[in-house]
């Protein structure tokens, strides 16, 4: 017997939230929108591409067909 685990997407949305929230607690993402508003978008690049990643990490699955 095989056993295929697919989270739902709200399960898939819970995690994400969580770790972007630990990797980018929200006093960062502010500070990362704000020097964007002011000229300054490095911050907010890095901000981006981290948050990229962690979708990338976590996929919503597939459906089955």
């Amino acid at each position: 017997m095989r056993i295929d685990y697919r989270p739902t997407p709200e399960e898939v949305r819970a995690k994400r939230k969580k770790a972007y929230t630990k990797a980018y607690p929200i006093e960062v993402q502010m500070e990362a929108l704000t020097e964007a508003a002011l000229g300054r978008t490095e911050k907010l690049e890095a901000l981006k591409q981290g948050l990229s990643e962690i979708r990338e990490s976590l996929p919503f699955a597939e459906e089955v067909r």
